[in-house]
């Protein structure tokens, strides 16, 4: 699914502007320097671990930023060229694990995420879901790069 997703990202025409990669990148590093703070590590900690400036860091994390930004845009262009919907029998299979755990109805959860405004959100989570199936399944497979023969250590006499 990955590999998919990414050779389609690959060859897509998409311009994604150097501000919006800026954001992106930054966003990544704030999400990191959470997620550390929660082991008792701060911004200054992790820099001064890294021996790196934060602009050093953003300018590393622009790749993935801009790839991730590509990947985004290719599922959206998906989704609205196949007019991918989910439909409210979608809404509740995806349910069904959960609601089995907390011994309740997919219909009963289905209530509550609505109530709660975050039905659109799993709906939308749904779209990019069929739309990388939907990419998987017209996917053609080629055959894996031969990776060299690492060369046999030299022998010593």
């Amino acid at each position: 699914r990955e590999a998919v997703l990414d050779a389609v990202a690959d060859t897509a025409t998409i311009e994604v502007p150097d501000a919006l990669i800026d954001a992106r990148a930054r966003e990544l590093w704030e999400r990191m320097i959470h997620s550390l703070s929660h082991q008792g590590i701060n911004k200054e900690l992790y820099l001064q671990i890294s021996g790196r400036s934060e602009e050093e860091i953003l300018e590393e994390a622009k790749p993935d930023a801009a790839s991730a930004l590509r990947r985004e845009a290719v599922i959206a262009a998906v989704i609205e060229a196949e007019q991918i919907e989910p439909s409210d029998g979608d809404v509740l299979d995806a349910l069904s694990e959960v609601a089995a755990r907390e011994n309740a109805t997919p219909e009963q959860l289905r209530e509550q995420l609505e109530k709660n405004g975050r039905l659109d959100e799993l709906r939308e989570d749904l779209a990019q879901r069929q739309a990388v199936d939907f990419l998987v399944e017209h996917a053609t497979p080629v055959a894996a790069p031969d990776e060299p023969e690492p060369e046999a250590p030299a022998e010593e006499d």
